[in-house]
């Protein structure tokens, strides 16, 4: 039993960690108290997210 709940406990901080790269809080508000919203990271580095904006399609 103890293996047991060892390796769900793993399982469950494995699954944890491997979210909490892709996944960041934010809020766009001033205020301090503003509650915090779930956002999902896109994975692109910088540059890639610059020239994905630099595109014509984007620009209209």
């Amino acid at each position: 039993m103890t293996r047991q709940l060892s390796a769900r406990i793993d399982r469950l901080e494995q699954a944890r960690n491997a979210q909490s790269s892709r996944f960041i809080m934010w809020s766009d508000s001033e205020d301090p108290n503003a509650p915090l919203e779930r956002v999902e990271l896109c994975g692109l580095s910088h540059e890639e997210c610059l020239d994905l904006l630099d595109e014509p399609a984007v620009m209209q």
